[in-house]
């Protein structure tokens, strides 16, 4: 759920900003696999018993943004991703029983390591005391791995993968955010802010795979304590996806559109200027579609945060002199250098 990408952000010139995020996501799913599926074997003379694919998956995928305030109202980011994906398939009949598929052309015990497709956006930004708005333009580049038809080597009973770090294409973004802060000068400031972000898959690549458009929606509520040394948050997320296609069909799995409901919470700390981590817990809370889709029983995430003022640096502050006052004492007059 990439949505804090898309967050309101004032900007400054010649800052830097880095962050680091890790997200951890258990999955499973278990389907019946039956002809077509099965491949050339449902073309004999007698078709091939249906049993139970068990599939479990850990992912760990790591991100690091970069942002550069170019002026007060535009800069320039760029996100790069890491992805491991753990796979350990499991088989049974229908009963229930273990089966023993050794050779299975769907599913692998693996583990998949593989750069994501990075974005490069621009992001227009604007402040009006407590309000701030900002709007995303750019692009994802397609450096993540592609593979070829999955569905068309099943069916000629050849070993293929579903899993892909990449769309193979280029692929249009576009987001925005609002943030307003509630009695800024207040003990515990609370800031509201909604955000949005769209990558819009636009073709097919050179293997015939068109990836599926991605929406997501937020809606935050963050409070802070300390003068923003801790900021605990609670949350709504939205996340949308259109059909996936491949040569221009949907998957024998039937349609891949989902829109999941999750909420989340968190804690960021900053223990020390400029630097800062956080934590959010996401969990599902609601698949409003029917599209086939992995048990997520929870999202954790990680994220460490810093700065650095590369030009039109804050000059540190200088302490104004001290007043000298006058004090007479029994005709005497005597100067003192003030605290």
């Amino acid at each position: 759920m990439p949505v804090g990408g898309s967050e309101a952000k004032a900007v400054q010139p010649g800052k830097l900003s880095l962050r680091l995020e890790h997200s951890f996501v258990p999955m499973s799913v278990s389907h019946v696999a039956e002809c077509p599926d099965l491949g050339p074997e449902c073309e004999g003379p007698v078709a091939p018993i249906p049993y139970n694919h068990h599939v479990k998956q850990f992912v760990f995928e790591s991100n690091l943004s970069a942002s550069l305030g170019i002026s007060e109202a535009f800069a320039i980011e760029t996100r790069w991703g890491l992805r491991l994906v753990d796979v350990v398939p499991t088989y049974s009949e229908l009963d229930g029983s273990p089966k023993s598929v050794p050779d299975d052309i769907h599913h692998h015990d693996e583990t998949l390591v593989d750069v994501t497709d990075p974005w490069l956006v621009g992001r227009l930004s604007h402040k009006n005391g407590p309000l701030i708005g900002s709007l995303q333009l750019g692009l994802s580049l397609p450096l993540g791995r592609t593979e070829a038809d999955p569905y068309e080597l099943g069916s000629r009973g050849e070993s293929h993968q579903h899993l892909q770090a990449g769309t193979g294409t280029v692929v249009p973004i576009v987001g925005f955010g609002v943030s307003v802060t509630a009695a800024p000068i207040a003990a515990a400031p609370v800031t509201f802010s909604i955000a949005g972000l769209g990558l819009f898959s636009a073709y097919e690549n050179d293997k015939g795979f068109r990836a599926p458009s991605r929406l997501y929606a937020s809606q935050r509520v963050s409070v802070s304590f300390l003068e923003g040394v801790l900021q605990p948050f609670v949350g709504v997320e939205l996340g949308h996806e259109t059909e996936e296609y491949w040569q221009g069909k949907a998957g024998l799995e039937g349609s891949n559109v989902r829109t999941d409901l999750y909420g989340s919470t968190g804690l960021a700390w900053r223990f020390m200027e400029p630097w800062a981590v956080d934590v959010t817990v996401r969990g599902r809370v609601a698949a409003l579609t029917h599209a086939p889709t992995f048990d997520i029983p929870v999202i954790l995430g990680f994220g460490f945060s810093t700065s650095f003022e590369l030009w039109n640096k804050t000059p540190p502050a200088t302490p104004s002199p001290a007043a000298i006052k006058e004090r007479s004492d029994k005709g005497v007059t005597t100067f003192e250098k003030g605290e």
